[in-house]
């Protein structure tokens, strides 16, 4: 496919996002990523009832999919913040239906995840949930990984405790949604998979410094707890 095909709605870490002027939307990765395998669990995740864009087709680093219209979870957040608490409930609800689902054969364990059946998706958080007219719909699968639901707890929770939030407001709202998250999913849950799950992110060559120093502070709280819990058996 030609270079900028459509307007650039979106720019991530990883790939552009371009408007393709049809009702589809073009992710366009910018390394010699094959999307294949991301297409063909999108295609199978919505005939499980998950909510996925429908993907139309997939060429090498390109994947088209139907356009979703609406704001991301993270856009409606900062625009209507008092809806902190309900969101960060949707996003754990989303998950917790996602990590039900046996993974297919074919869906490969990444390194570094929690030993498990289960799809995770490794990367949701609400940047990555789009409110559409029907409802949510989660996007960016390029993480996917079979394993134990407690890692992709454990993975959305420090994502969302490490970003770098600005403004009292902002971080308000950031430690509201993470421990009405890490409730909601259940922080048992969530605790066994963090240590694993922050040095997963830590091996991430994109983390920015910042994220790096939050990420480490948090592995260090989370190895205090485990020492202090130990010390009193």
């Amino acid at each position: 496919m030609a270079d900028a095909p459509g307007r650039l709605l979106a720019s991530g870490r990883a790939a552009d996002v371009y408007d393709l002027g049809d009702g589809t939307v073009l992710r366009r990765y910018r390394t010699d990523h094959d999307c294949t395998g991301e297409a063909r669990l999108m295609t199978w995740l919505g005939s499980e009832g998950v909510p996925v864009p429908e993907v139309r087709r997939v060429d090498g680093r390109d994947i088209v999919m139907d356009r979703i219209d609406g704001p991301t979870m993270l856009d409606d957040l900062t625009d209507r913040p008092w809806r902190f608490v309900g969101h960060a409930r949707r996003l754990a609800r989303l998950q917790r239906d996602l990590n039900r689902l046996d993974a297919p054969d074919w869906l490969p364990a990444h390194d570094g995840v929690l030993d498990g059946d289960r799809v995770l998706h490794l990367d949701l958080h609400p940047m990555n949930v789009i409110l559409g007219p029907d409802g949510p719909v989660i996007i960016d699968w390029t993480n996917a990984s079979r394993g134990d639901p407690a890692f992709d707890a454990a993975m959305t929770y420090v994502l969302m405790a490490t970003f770098e939030a600005t403004g009292w407001v902002e971080r308000l709202g950031q430690r509201v949604v993470v421990a009405t998250f890490g409730w909601a999913r259940g922080r048992s849950l969530v605790r066994r998979g963090v240590p694993d799950a922050v040095r997963h992110r830590l091996g991430d060559r994109d983390v920015t410094p910042g994220e790096r120093a939050n990420l480490q502070r948090l592995l260090d709280r989370s190895t205090d707890r485990l020492t202090d819990r130990a010390a009193r058996r």
